[in-house]
């Protein structure tokens, strides 16, 4: 599992998210179970999964290096786990889980 840190403006909703590589190097390719987006705005926290369950690699699966993924509403998948006053800072911080 790769986890990766990210301080941006806020993005709103997620509902896709697009992931590639460029296939560089002997062995580049990988299999990637899912992301999960977890973002906290003010007092709110919430965590948005995209399933994918296939390979990114040229020599497995269906030989591409690059999925769309759609955010998986259904559930518990998407929540809000933490709850509070709503407000909206420019600045939010994601963090991305890569469970391959």
């Amino acid at each position: 599992m790769d986890i990766f840190c990210i301080k941006a403006v806020s993005l709103g909703d997620l509902e896709k998210v697009l992931i590639s590589h460029d296939g560089s190097g002997p062995g580049s390719g990988w299999f990637l179970d899912k992301i999960v987006i977890k973002h906290k705005e003010g007092e709110e926290a919430h965590e948005v999964v995209f399933p994918c369950n296939r390979w990114l690699d040229e020599y497995q699966d269906d030989g591409k290096t690059e999925r769309e993924l759609t955010a998986n509403k259904h559930g518990s998948s998407m929540k809000t786990f933490l709850k509070g006053k709503s407000c909206f800072p420019t600045t939010v911080f994601y963090t991305i889980v890569f469970a391959v």
